[in-house]
Parts: structure tokens; C-alpha cells; sequence
């Protein structure tokens, strides 16, 4: 689900280890709070101006540094635009730029070291594995239209080799703006979702969202329901195709993609079948405050710090959430932040800022939305599968209401997953600042489970 960019976080004081510094030339690396990857290239320009360009692929940001300063055993830049900074000397014995990265009135240690132009790259062996093989499909650019919005959608459609129809599926995005590869930390989930599934014999569309890729329409004031519209668009395409057996076209989601394909499943019958990948089972409100929650967890925040963020969260979200128009919602909202700031909950002139991060019309959806009452009058059969180790959307939150929601519906099924996060990656923990490293982009068992479960399905 939506999470909040993890916010390059921020610095401790340094220790100093003067010697002669190693050219600051060239590709470097380190870790913020040993949790974001960062990347920075500095190069000097013919006349002797420093120049940097600073990458963290988690957060998918790419930006250059501002006042760049570089001596014989000094490094500093500031990104203005973050209120961030970096401060460090050269430490020959660790041979490392060892400082201080600051930002927003917090800090943290950050040491560079020196890499090269391909550490940015990380290792995906099933992207690999599928680049380097023969397909066993064919792919082809489509396009299609969302008639209401008038907005128009592109995206990839591959069928299997052979003789058809073929079972199909439309792939639903999580939140953000993601293009048809929904590529998360460098991880392509649908590229190996779709390879999987078309070389079981099953055809896939998966698109770019609106406004993002080659999609047009605006992409900041599109809500969930709007998102569901261009599924359902999706589904319309998939029915006038020869290549696609109309009796067995189904829709898989995962995350924001896992609240949208119940909303169209309820409202066509036609539809086959669902599966739900990591998909919310509460409120919005609630779940926010869960997961926010257990990120700042993750980052290390101090307990009695998190119980009074835990406070703050559920006041704000339950405001944003208690009025049906954006504007009285955000109203409500700082009202909530003014009364923190009075109490010394919050530090004077901050509130407005966390209510400015959730005063959007795709939040204050979420916010309200119910996913129980359109569980219940779903009727096809429903595949619903969680990571145990998801921090974004956790599964002991999330699967007891879901299965609640579906008790009456024979044809469901629920299960958690040991050892998966949010991505369906094995990871150590769970973090979102797992998922850059992690090599696996999508756990070969449960590709097979989804694949044979949907097969199964559709005999």
C-alpha cells in the first residue's frame, strides 16, 4: 500500500581521520541508518568545478547535489530541496569518506566507500533469466480506453504459443505510479508474474496507470474507484480478444490492486475469479496506523517515541477519514494538529505538514474505504495470499477480516505465507529497506501456487 517514502533520513556527529585523502572522483557508496542504499558520483569538470549527482533506488530518487565542496580530505554537499545535507573527512584506515548525513533537524553517520558505475545495478536473476531465454509467447503492445474518464491506457499483452483461447488475467497495480512492470526497488513484479503465468498457458494485460508511461489522464487526482474503472476497461479489452476464452478471465491485485479487483468482481459476475496478493482487509485509517507504525519500528524508532506517534497517527487519519468531502477532512485534520501543537504533542508549526502528506484526493479514499461489505457479495472464487512478514499491508491484521468477510463463500481461500514480506520476496525481516537487496523479485512457490490455484480454477 501507500507508504510513505521512507525520508532520507538524517546524521550523527563524525569522527575525523585526517590523512590524505583518496581522489573523490568516481562512484561511491553507503548505507543512511544502515537502512537506504545511496549512491553518489562526483566528477570534476575541466575548469575545476565539483559536480555530484546523488541515487537512492529505494525511494527511486535521482537528483543532483547542491554546493558540492571538495578539499584535500574534505567532502560537503547540501540537497536544498530535502532540507539534507552531508559533511565528512577522509578516513584512511577505513578508507571511507566518514561524516555526517543531516536532514530535516535529524542525523545519522553515513560513511562512503569507494564502488563502481555498476554497484547501482543490483542483481535480478529471474529478470535475468527471463531476458536471456526464448519466450515461450508473444508480446505486443495494446492500448485501450477507459470511455467515462476518457482516458486512454497502454500496456503489454502476451499470450502463450499454441492453439487457444487461452485463460487470461488482467494484473492490478499497488498505489503509486507505477508503469505496466509495477517495478518496486528495482524489482519488476508483473514482468515475472506475467512470464510465469503466460508459460503456464495463461494470456496477461498488464498496463501503465493512468498518467504514468505511455497512459494518458492524470495520475495525482485518481482515487482507488478511478483505478478500478481502468480495471474494469482492462477486463473489456481481454473480452474482444480471439486469443482469450471470455469464460475465464480473471484479475490478479496486488496491494491497492488487491482492494480494486474485489470492487470489479462484485460488479460483474462475468468475471471467473480473484486473486488477492497482499491486499487490505481493514479500514484505511486503521491500516495506515498500523503501517506506519511498524516502519518507524523498523527504523529504529524508541518505543515511547512511537507510542506517541502511534497517538498522533490515529487522530490525524481518523479526522481525514470522518468527513466525506477532501476539504472538510482536511479541515478537521488540522484542527487535530493545532490541538497537538497547543498540548506540546507536536513541536509548533509542524502539523500542517503531515496533514498536507495525506490531504490528497487518492488518500482520503483510502482513508474511508471498507473493504469487508464488498468481500461479502463477492461470489466468485477468491485466492487471497499474505507475507507473514509484511510490514506494508501485515497479515494478522489484514487476513482475519478478510476472512470474515468471505466465510460465506465456499470457493475461497486464505492463506499467510512463512517468511515472505510485502513484495512476496523471502526476506530477512520484512522492512521496505529490504527489498533494494533482496536478489529474489517474487518467490518461485508462490508464483506456482498462484499459477496452479488459477488453473485449477478454470477447469
Amino acid at each position: 500500500m501507500k507508504s510513505l517514502p521512507a525520508s532520507l533520513l538524517a546524521a550523527f556527529l563524525m569522527s575525523a581521520g585526517p590523512a590524505q585523502a583518496e581522489d573523490a572522483a568516481g562512484h561511491w557508496k553507503g548505507r543512511i541508518a544502515n537502512s537506504l542504499s545511496v549512491f553518489l558520483q562526483f566528477d570534476k569538470a575541466a575548469e575545476g568545478r565539483w559536480e555530484g549527482t546523488l541515487s537512492v533506488p529505494q525511494q527511486r530518487l535521482v537528483t543532483k547535489v547542491d554546493q558540492l565542496a571538495v578539499s584535500e580530505d574534505q567532502i560537503s554537499f547540501r540537497l536544498l530541496a530535502l532540507n539534507a545535507g552531508f559533511t565528512a573527512r577522509w578516513n584512511d584506515e577505513a578508507k571511507a569518506w566518514v561524516g555526517t548525513w543531516s536532514q530535516g533537524g535529524q542525523s545519522t553517520p553515513l560513511s562512503l566507500a569507494r564502488t563502481d558505475a555498476d554497484a547501482r545495478k543490483p542483481k535480478r536473476p529471474q529478470e535475468e533469466a527471463i531476458a536471456a531465454r526464448q519466450p515461450a509467447y508473444t508480446s505486443s503492445e495494446v492500448s485501450f480506453d477507459n470511455a467515462p474518464s476518457q482516458d486512454r491506457l497502454a500496456g503489454t499483452f502476451s499470450v502463450p504459443q499454441g492453439k487457444g483461447p487461452f485463460p487470461a488475467v488482467v494484473l492490478v497495480h499497488g498505489s503509486g505510479p507505477l508503469d505496466r512492470t509495477a517495478n518496486v526497488a528495482e524489482h519488476k513484479l508483473f514482468v515475472v508474474l506475467a512470464d510465469y503465468l503466460n508459460r503456464q498457458g495463461i494470456a496477461v494485460l498488464r498496463y501503465d496507470k493512468r498518467g504514468v508511461g505511455k497512459s494518458t489522464g492524470v495520475y495525482k487526482d485518481a482515487s482507488t474507484f478511478d483505478f478500478a474503472a481502468d480495471a474494469e476497461a482492462a477486463v473489456r479489452f481481454l473480452r474482444s480478444r480471439a486469443e482469450v476464452d471470455t469464460r475465464r478471465i480473471g484479475m490478479v491485485g496486488h496491494s491497492e490492486g488487491g482492494l480494486i479487483a474485489p470492487l470489479v468482481a462484485a460488479r460483474d459476475p462475468g468475471l471467473a475469479f480473484v486473486v488477492m496478493l497482499a491486499a487490505p482487509g481493514v479500514r484505511g485509517e486503521l491500516l495506515m496506523v498500523e503501517q506506519l507504525a511498524l516502519g518507524a519500528r523498523a527504523q529504529g524508532m524508541p518505543e515511547e517515541m512511537l507510542a506517541r506517534e502511534r497517538t498522533l497517527n490515529r487522530a490525524l487519519l481518523a479526522a481525514l477519514a470522518s468527513e466525506p468531502r477532501l476539504q472538510a477532512a482536511t479541515d478537521k485534520a488540522r484542527q487535530a494538529m493545532e490541538e497537538a501543537e497547543r498540548n506540546g504533542t507536536l513541536p509548533a508549526g509542524t502539523g500542517m505538514r503531515r496533514v498536507q502528506a495525506f490531504s490528497t484526493p487518492w488518500f482520503h479514499a483510502f482513508l474511508r474505504h471498507e473493504p469487508g461489505p464488498v468481500l461479502q457479495t463477492v461470489r466468485q472464487p477468491v485466492l487471497v495470499l499474505n507475507g507473514e512478514r509484511d510490514f506494508q499491508v501485515p497479515a494478522a491484521m489484514n487476513l482475519g477480516a478478510i476472512r470474515t468477510a468471505l466465510k460465506d463463500n465456499p470457493r475461497a481461500a486464505v492463506k499467510e505465507l512463512p517468511g515472505l514480506n510485502h513484495l512476496f520476496q523471502t526476506a530477512p525481516t520484512g522492512a521496505s529497506s529490504e527489498y533494494f537487496d533482496i536478489a529474489e523479485s517474487f518467490a518461485p512457490a508462490t508464483l506456482a501456487l498462484v499459477s496452479d490455484w488459477i488453473l485449477e480454477t478454470v477447469r
